[in-house]
């Protein structure tokens, strides 16, 4: 057998795309070649399923993506056939993006004024599933859709709007077909807490409403923390928590998708390289179907996984055992404050590993310090991303800089009140019209509320003995300090 080219593979996993970010539609959304579903998984694509709930980076909008796109639709309709999603129409409801057919944030504001959430929202949520009904029966890709307010003015009989979903739902069932109404990136609905808990809490009742007909179904798009914090009121939404998909990532889905994309390199040479790896291990090559992917080693055997990923990284992050094994060692250190890994956040730690210099020594396509400045590149990548969603958490974590962790919450709200820290969130929020970190209305101390928004969303964690500690998902970029950890850049 030949020798094995681990410099080819390094510059393969080099040039695959860091960002691992995806939009529902648009320039960014999903490709075939990047589907790799694991069945944890398999809820997200299910048309029957309402709720599905991830961080960010877990692959919400990945899912929302493969769906809404024909292409990665019928890919994924092979892989699970008993979903039949080869019989579903998808259409946007709302996604943040335009040219998409959902409705946009200009058009609700303008549709539902301030305080008319309850009732008006309804309407509108109302008239943008029923113009994704009607969207799929004509099919008819020429034709433009109506306005919502059009809709609205016309549909505001409930009667009249339940004889059209009756009629488009009865079309449907005798072909044997569905359609899919997608709502991602609903924390882009509103910059005021009241305004965005009344417009998802309205949305959420049409949603439980469309159980009625069942060849209309609504899919949501949800982050954890959305759900804890914005104090839903829906009468129904624990049984929709109860039935909700949970993009969560186990390390063996994370190397598993790690290894079908270093194997759909696209360099013929770190393809022959990797296949070669493959042959020496014993394990079979690349599957050419997602179903055969399904049922490849190296997606659900951690003992093969460990073996093949020892001969690209070595052994240990150090000269023994001390330092941990490389296999273990980003799973450990990539966790937010639930202990949850995200894919985004493990691609981007091993292709930055692989862009490292100096090169890993001869034998090896990535060295225990490319991973640790690979572990350097998904913190700062998972801040700059947590900066979209929360546009006040580099605010938050400026301040704290050079702090040791663990410590004491005095400390933290210390340097808050030292720096202005939470009058700049709250007058930023205001003049931007971002959503701040907490809803100011309730009581309790501002720095607190900070804090515990913080703890929701996983960039702080309780210790038992009360002490807070950061993880170093986001602590590196933070540039806070931890006896023994990874030092920031």
């Amino acid at each position: 057998m030949s020798e094995i080219d681990f410099a080819a593979m390094r510059r393969g996993l080099a040039a695959l795309d860091a960002s691992a970010a995806h939009t529902a539609s648009g320039a960014h959304r999903p490709r075939v070649a990047e589907i790799f579903a694991p069945e944890a998984h398999a809820g997200a694509l299910d048309p029957h399923g309402t709720v599905v709930l991830g961080s960010r980076g877990a692959g919400k909008s990945f899912w929302a993506g493969v769906l809404g796109n024909e292409d990665t639709r019928l890919a994924a309709a092979k892989a699970y056939p008993h979903l039949k999603l080869e019989k579903s129409f998808v259409r946007f409801g709302f996604t943040g993006l335009d040219n998409d057919g959902s409705v946009s944030r200009p058009t609700i504001n303008h549709q539902v004024p301030p305080g008319e959430e309850r009732s008006r929202g309804v309407l509108l949520w109302r008239c943008v599933v029923l113009r994704a009904l009607q969207s799929a029966l004509e099919l008819d890709p020429a034709l433009r859709p109506p306005k919502i307010g059009a809709m609205m003015a016309d549909y505001g009989d409930p009667e009249k709007w339940e004889q059209a979903c009756a009629h488009g739902n009865d079309a449907l069932r005798r072909d044997g077909h569905m359609v899919v109404v997608l709502f991602d990136a609903l924390d882009g609905l509103a910059t005021d807490w009241e305004r965005l808990r009344n417009l998802i809490d309205s949305l959420l009742e049409v949603a439980w409403a469309m159980r009625g007909y069942p060849a209309v179904r609504v899919k949501m798009f949800l982050r954890p923390d959305q759900m804890r914090d914005l104090g839903l009121r829906f009468v129904e939404l624990p049984k929709l928590i109860a039935g909700a998909s949970n993009l969560r990532w186990s390390g063996t889905d994370l190397y598993g998708m790690l290894f079908a994309r270093i194997g759909a390199i696209e360099q013929p040479d770190a393809g022959a390289a990797f296949l070669r790896l493959l042959e020496a291990e014993g394990v079979p090559a690349l599957p050419d179907t997602l179903r055969g992917l399904r049922a490849w080693p190296l997606t659900q055997d951690k003992t093969a996984q460990a073996r093949v990923f020892t001969r690209l990284a070595g052994w240990y992050m150090g000269r023994s055992n001390k330092k941990g094994r490389t296999y273990d060692w980003p799973l450990n250190h990539l966790g937010d404050g639930h202990g949850e890994v995200t894919s985004r956040s493990f691609l981007t730690l091993m292709i930055e590993a692989a862009r490292h210099q100096p090169p890993p020594a001869a034998g090896q396509a990535l060295s225990a310090e490319g991973i640790r400045h690979g572990l350097r590149a998904a913190s700062r990548v998972r801040v700059d991303q947590l900066a979209l969603e929360f546009p006040w958490i580099k605010r938050s974590l400026l301040p704290l800089a050079r702090m040791q962790v663990p410590c004491h919450i005095n400390d933290i709200t210390a340097r808050w009140a030292g720096t202005g820290t939470i009058d700049s969130i709250s007058n930023a929020a205001r003049d931007s019209e971002f959503l701040p970190p907490y809803d100011s209305g309730g009581p309790g101390d501002s720095g607190e509320k900070l804090i515990d928004t913080l703890v929701r969303i996983g960039v702080l964690a309780v210790r038992r003995d009360g002490r807070y500690d950061m993880p170093d998902l986001f602590r590196v970029a933070a540039r806070l300090l931890k006896k023994g950890g990874v030092a920031p850049a």
